[in-house]
């Protein structure tokens, strides 16, 4: 009888872990304390078929072919309504989007993807190592290897992307960089645009800042960040793109350099040395943090 009632209730008690187990993670809303990031700010052309569709802060591209658009980022949750407002200003339909990408998978530059992916289907590319992120709406994070909840819609991505690939859509094609260290599956786009005879090299360059309590030394859940950080900032160091833009606004001055309404000039977003003065900078924020975390540690 004793063993009756000992394996009723291991059984009962697998059960309700199985249970337990197959729950889905609890939704969770994380307020904006940025209010940059969902400030509006009217669309513009940036060259060519390049255009700007971002708030205020956040860095969201548009990109002409002549096979549709590809939309490159889309902002924090509840971008979609401003980003919508710009892109139809500029004349596009949100139907047209045929691509979406993003450069990296936290949630102010992909929250609302899901919004763009419901209203032509649009195809979501994204690199194969932020992918999963996406698809769990966030709750999947190196910095908390237990989860975190659903922070955004589950985007559903039909292509994972790695280093050297390209994205074809018509008469555009980007290649794929992979550049992590922000995030494991961080990525940059390169692609050449022509206009007035003269073609243009253009990155959307994912600029490696470090967040704030990200750790160096002993980040249990990205065991190659110090590597991933430094070789991405030597590549970058590396590039000479004629036009660069990224994924927040102050990462390419763009408020420093353009005003809403100013004539269209290309030539305010090709300052290499503006570009090469960044990524300078990213790297030095990144040796020293790692050195004052080198030094607490062989305290």
């Amino acid at each position: 009888m004793k063993s009756r009632f000992l394996l009723a209730a291991t059984a009962l008690t697998l059960a309700t872990v199985t249970a337990s187990a197959q729950q889905p993670p609890p939704r969770i809303h994380i307020p904006i304390t940025n209010k940059a990031w969902e400030t509006p700010f009217p669309g513009f052309k940036i060259v060519g078929n390049l255009y700007y569709v971002g708030t205020e802060d956040l860095g969201c591209y548009l990109i002409q072919t002549n096979q549709g658009l590809i939309l490159v980022n889309s902002g924090a949750e509840g971008s979609f309504a401003l980003m919508k407002e710009s892109i139809e200003k500029l004349g596009f339909k949100l139907t047209d989007i045929k691509v979406i990408t993003a450069t990296h998978g936290h949630a102010d530059h992909v929250a609302d993807l899901a919004a763009f992916q419901k209203i032509g289907g649009a195809k979501v590319y994204m690199s194969e190592i932020d992918a999963p992120v996406l698809e769990s709406g966030g709750n999947l994070d190196y910095r908390r290897p237990g989860g975190r909840g659903i922070i955004y819609e589950p985007i559903k991505v039909d292509v994972r992307t790695k280093d050297g690939d390209k994205i074809a859509l018509g008469n555009v094609e980007l290649t794929v960089h992979a550049h992590p260290g922000h995030t494991p599956g961080s990525t940059s786009f390169t692609f050449p645009v022509t206009e007035g005879g003269r073609t243009y090299n253009v990155g959307i360059i994912n600029m490696n800042g470090i967040n704030g309590g990200v750790k160096l030394l002993y980040e249990p859940g990205y065991p190659t960040i110090i590597k991933d950080f430094r070789e991405t900032l030597e590549k970058q160091a590396q590039m000479t793109p004629d036009i660069w833009v990224s994924s927040h606004a102050g990462q390419f001055n763009l408020h420093q350099v353009y005003k809403p309404g100013d004539p269209y000039n290309p030539a305010r977003f090709g300052d290499l040395n503006a570009y090469k003065a960044k990524i300078a900078g990213a790297m030095q924020a990144y040796k020293k943090q790692l050195a004052e975390e080198q030094q607490q540690a062989y305290r």
